[in-house]
């Protein structure tokens, strides 16, 4: 995601988005055509205009109030009560919402016919994209360019000296690794060592937002890499560029000469930058007689397979995910892993330009991005394949333990074995909850790919006899279908490229007037807001760089919905802090929060901060342990301490009044979403 730079104007120092501009309040409205979107009937809102206004123009059918584009029926509307503020939803991510949205996508920037809007308010030259910008690069997205190059390969390429294979940060193992495999195969088909390169960027980590905390984690997850390579007698060479445009040049015109290589492997990564930078290294190699090649590895399913029965592209998680399950039912050689790469000639360890790469270290840190923490995080985080695996195989054989969601190990001895009772088989009804080890806390190592989606699926196979199950009915489905969100985002970020460039994914939200409140910010990112659920999330999230994922939801909708701040703040600073950061899941999760993003929760329903706490901690013990200001309160008033106690008792806590009353802001936010471009009437301007 671009970097997000916040200002009012140059004279001030109070946090913003972009220059002011004119503020319409509810008494003079702007846009009349605006307003007759969001009329009622009856009691109803008209959510067919309210959710659709824009990007359903070019793609509603005749079919649509009979079967969607994928042949399932369409399912009633629901009314703004049926959606009540409180009400939950059954699932760990973005709710199953199909109705109303076509499953095909819409919704492309810039599409023909829309009215001419005024200046996006939130546009930021070189950190959020303009609408014309996003627009051209959904045009012809850079995952299509790239495999416009990947199919008109290289041709007559010389032996060379090496193969190469190009680590990145997404793809830190050594077992079902394609590219690291198929370099193997290669280097063996030509009797040449295989090399393994990792380029260190700190400028593209500080424009992407990494968080110190996931890059010490990839270090530690490189020195265990380093050790396995090592018995395989394949070098791993590390490079530092910290300027992340001259990476593709730096690499071909470089790092390859000195090691005589003329075949490059690699693994794509699907963020616009990333693309683009394995474009620009693909067309640099053809210019200099190298190979590129670029393997898609990092998703169960590549973009692009997943298509709608009148073959677009889909952007609604329930019906892409049955279509998911079913290719893979269909097709299970997505499910297939890639063989272990094939050990180097022992003679490389005395070759006088390799034999120098083994001796070459792993750095403590990279500069800008030092780990104070980095031994505390060593012990809930602990680097590796094989502690991995460990995690796994806790997550799906043995039960919860409620101490384990504490600053601790996840491998701590006493774990009870229990296919029965185990973690996976509560999935449903245990993954809204906190108070325990609930989840399988794999994403960081996901993320960072330190274990593949595949080698996942795979044991949960082994759960149901060999078969893939994927659905609400069981913990083992549910969870499938969580690991399945990874692929989906994913999908929507190759396929609309403009999400991962600072732009909302439903253009009709991008003028949403947000709130300019540098305090609000500050005391939501240290966890002192006065709502304790949501204090005891951004405290663990800065305590341990990860959260559990029901109150990511409850956090993000505070930032958005009650302090109506604009959601890619929260996007940037959980990308700054969580150790399992990225940019897609991060991104889909602010926006369906936001309801900007795709199958998006409708925007008038707003979570209540206190049922949500009641439910996923419903006996306190996370927000007492997190919260240690309220370590001695019983009952309800550990959810609700300033509502529940008498005042001269609660100002004794210590703990922060809330700096939000939940009614207010939730009109609040109502009204700016109903008129979008608008403030209500005496709000005061930014």
């Amino acid at each position: 995601m671009p970097q997000l730079t916040l200002f009012s104007d140059i004279n001030s120092k109070s946090l913003a988005l972009s220059p002011k501009k004119p503020i319409h309040t509810s008494s003079a409205s702007p846009s009349s055509s605006r307003k007759a979107a969001y009329t009622k009937k009856g009691d109803e809102p008209n959510l067919w205009e309210l959710h659709h206004i824009q990007e359903d123009m070019a793609a509603i059918s005749k079919k649509r109030h009979s079967k969607d584009e994928v042949g399932t029926p369409s399912k009633k509307r629901r009314s703004e009560n049926d959606l009540d503020e409180g009400k939950d939803e059954e699932m760990k991510g973005p709710p199953d919402r199909s109705e109303g949205h076509d499953p095909q996508g819409g919704g492309v920037a810039g599409e023909k016919g829309r009215k001419e809007k005024r200046k996006n308010a939130y546009e930021i030259k070189g950190k959020i994209a303009t609408a014309e910008d996003a627009a051209r690069a959904d045009e012809d997205p850079p995952m299509n360019q790239l495999e416009r190059l990947i199919e008109n390969g290289q041709k007559d390429v010389e032996k060379g000296e090496s193969i190469v294979y190009w680590m990145r940060m997404e793809d830190l193992r050594v077992e079902d690794n394609s590219a690291l495999f198929k370099a193997s195969e290669k280097a063996h088909e030509f009797g040449l060592p295989l090399i393994v390169l990792f380029v260190l960027s700190p400028g593209d980590y500080r424009i992407h937002d990494r968080s110190n905390k996931k890059i010490d984690f990839i270090l530690r997850n490189l020195r265990v890499l380093k050790a396995k390579f090592n018995e395989l007698n394949i070098p791993l060479h590390i490079t530092s560029y910290d300027k992340r445009l001259q990476i593709p040049r730096r690499v071909i015109k470089e790092v390859l000469p000195s090691l005589g290589a003329k075949h490059l492997f690699a693994n794509i990564e699907y963020e616009v930058d990333e693309l683009r930078r394995d474009i620009a290294t693909v067309k640099l190699g053809r210019e200099n007689g190298v190979d590129v090649r670029c393997i898609h590895d990092r998703l169960v399913v590549p973009p692009g397979k997943i298509k709608s029965q009148q073959g677009k592209p889909m952007s609604v998680f329930s019906p892409w995910q049955r279509a998911w399950a079913k290719l893979l039912d269909q097709q299970p050689h997505y499910l297939d892993m890639s063989p272990f790469p094939k050990a180097n000639d022992e003679s490389i360890k005395s070759n006088d330009k390799f034999s120098k790469i083994f001796e070459e270290e792993i750095p403590d840190h990279v500069e800008g991005f030092e780990c104070p923490e980095s031994e505390k995080l060593k012990e809930i985080w602990p680097e590796g394949t094989d502690k991995a695996k460990e995690l796994l195989h806790r997550f799906l054989h043995t039960k919860p333990r409620q101490a384990q969601f504490q600053f601790t190990s996840p491998l701590n001895p006493g774990a009870e074995e229990s296919d029965k009772e185990s973690r996976v088989a509560q999935y449903q009804t245990g993954r809204n909850l906190v108070d325990g080890d609930n989840s399988s806390r794999l994403s960081p190592y996901l993320a960072a790919g330190v274990i593949s989606a595949r080698m996942v699926l795979a044991e949960a196979k082994k759960l149901k006899k060999g078969k893939l199950e994927s659905g609400r009915d069981t913990g083992v489905g549910m969870w499938v279908q969580e690991v399945s969100w990874r692929d989906f985002y994913n999908h929507v970020m190759a396929t609309w490229p403009r999400v991962s460039m600072g732009r909302p994914f439903l253009e009709k939200f991008a003028d949403v007037q947000w709130e300019t409140n540098e305090e609000h910010l500050q005391a939501w990112k240290d966890g002192k807001t006065g709502y304790p659920i949501v204090d005891a999330a951004m405290r663990a999230c800065k305590a341990r760089g990860w959260m559990e994922n029901r109150v990511r939801m409850v956090s993000a909708s505070f930032l958005v919905k009650s302090l109506m701040l604009d959601w890619r703040l929260g996007e940037k600073y959980f990308m700054e802090s969580f150790v399992d950061g990225d940019l897609a899941a991060n991104n889909g999760g602010w926006q369906w929060t936001a309801s900007t993003g795709t199958d998006p929760q409708p925007f008038f329903r707003i979570f209540n901060t206190l049922t949500q706490s009641e439910k996923c901690d419903p006996t306190g013990a996370y927000i007492r342990y997190w919260v240690p200001e309220l370590k001695n309160l019983k009952g309800k008033a550990v959810h609700d301490p300033f509502h529940q106690m008498p005042k001269s008792d609660f100002k004794k806590l210590g703990y922060p009044e809330p700096i939000v009353e939940h009614k207010k802001s939730r009109e609040r936010a109502l009204f700016r979403y109903k008129n979008v471009g608008e403030k209500e009437e005496g709000a005061e301007e930014n």
